[in-house]
């Protein structure tokens, strides 16, 4: 059977299933399809899915929607903004893998897969770290690899610590080559499945920077994140792949952050605040990719001041300049995007707290979109203070912000000081 007789029959066998409701609402996943893959065939994928009850509205940037409520590590009651910890793990192969995406049901070969084409796991191993790694930069999430997996049929089994993790990765041939890449099961699933039998991962040019991306667009579908539009190729979630970038951008990024926080999370109080270190005269410094992704959240720091410091501060809500998105319609089409401005989002407040957490200064006059900032605020006592951002309006957008520090007067910290600080993209 050719390629294109193929297709048809795939397409066929989706819609056999969403008409006798056999395809479930566990079944449905989230489709990467390749650069140049048809339109009329990608659309007419997307399509089985939609008939067959699966919701394609957007979860992105600033809207909050799916996400994981439990964990094996964190147990249950996970809510909105709050960080987790998920575990990942890989199917041996022979683990059954269902025909999710049309395609005959098939046991895992990830394994000798990607041995075939990396060498050895140590080497393709690294290539996932890498993008767990990327997520966990810019999101409130932790990974933990789980080096076992009992091999229970993939897409119907939780995880559970040292028997498999909450993210299951396997692999099998699906549509051949080009076409669907992957596909990845929304929470509380998150499983993956990769196309062991497209020669579209042959290429391991660029630090395997298809690979790494099609994980890393999956694994946002396992997030919660669904299809944004348009095709543009400035967004990791997109339909089709693009290697223009590397890894999760901005949108993708606050999509991620509006269900489970920021990479700072959870610095909530002040026994929770998040470490800047020791600063003395002449010390600067800056943060990106924080935000600020519900109503009720509120983001505390902790410094070290010497007396006499004379400290500035500004936190800026214009980092990112307004850009053109929507959803994916249902029939696998894009939406007409509209301009969205993420500056405007919520109105941010800044605070200084001395110790004890009373108000030493407070900059919340500038309005929507605009930066607040300290200017040569002097302390005068030696200790520690903390830095509070906030925002007091009835809104539960996520605000994206930028965090700088300066310090002038006052001693130099000593030499050996850590600043604690980490910056992300």
């Amino acid at each position: 059977m050719d390629e294109a007789k193929r297709r048809i029959a795939r397409v066929f066998t989706l819609f056999l299933l969403a008409l006798t409701g056999s395809l479930h609402a566990a079944d449905k996943p989230a489709i990467c399809f390749a650069p140049g893959t048809p339109p009329e065939y990608a659309a007419s994928i997307t399509r089985q899915f939609s008939r067959a009850g699966h919701s394609l509205g957007l979860v992105q940037s600033f809207r909050t929607g799916a996400r994981w409520t439990s964990t094996a590590t964190d147990g249950g009651g996970l809510r909105q903004g709050e960080p987790i910890t998920l575990t990942w793990s890989y199917v041996p192969d022979g683990t059954q893998i269902g025909g999710s995406a049309g395609e005959p049901a098939a046991p895992s070969n990830l394994h000798a897969w990607l041995d075939g084409l990396y060498g050895s796991q140590a080497v393709w191993h690294a290539l996932f770290e890498r993008v767990f790694r990327r997520w966990e930069a810019l999101t409130g999430i932790h990974y933990v690899y789980e080096p076992n997996d009992d091999g229970a049929p993939l897409g119907l089994a939780g995880g559970v610590l040292g028997v498999r993790g909450d993210v299951r990765i396997g692999a099998h041939p699906i549509d051949g080559d080009f076409g669907i890449l992957a596909y990845n099961f929304y929470p509380p699933g998150g499983d993956m499945v990769i196309d062991s039998g497209d020669r579209f991962f042959n290429d391991t040019s660029n630090d395997s920077l298809k690979f790494r991306n099609v994980l890393a667009h999956e694994h946002g579908h396992g997030l919660g994140l669904a299809h944004v539009c348009p095709i543009d190729r400035t967004k990791l979630m997109e339909p089709y792949l693009s290697t223009r970038f590397d890894g999760p951008q901005f949108d993708d990024r606050a999509g991620a952050q509006s269900l489970y926080g920021d990479p700072r999370e959870d610095n909530d109080r002040l026994t929770a605040a998040s470490l800047l270190g020791t600063l003395g005269a002449g010390d600067s410094l800056s943060v990106d990719a924080l935000s600020i992704d519900g109503a009720t959240d509120t983001d505390l720091f902790a410094l070290t001041l010497p007396a006499g410091a004379r400290l500035s501060v500004q936190v800026d809500p214009g980092v990112h300049l307004p850009y053109r998105e929507g959803p994916q319609n249902a029939n696998g089409s894009c939406s007409t995007s509209n301009l969205f401005d993420p500056r405007v989002r919520r109105d941010l407040g800044l605070e200084l707290l001395d110790a004890a957490g009373r108000n030493i200064a407070l900059a919340d006059a500038a309005g929507v979109g605009q930066p607040e900032a300290l200017s040569g605020v002097t302390v005068s006592a030696p200790g520690t203070y903390y830095l509070r951002v906030y925002s007091d309006d009835a809104g539960s957008a996520l605000q994206a912000y930028a965090l700088s520090v300066d310090v002038s007067g006052g001693a130099p910290p000593p030499a050996s000081a850590d600043l604690g600080l980490t910056l992300a993209d």
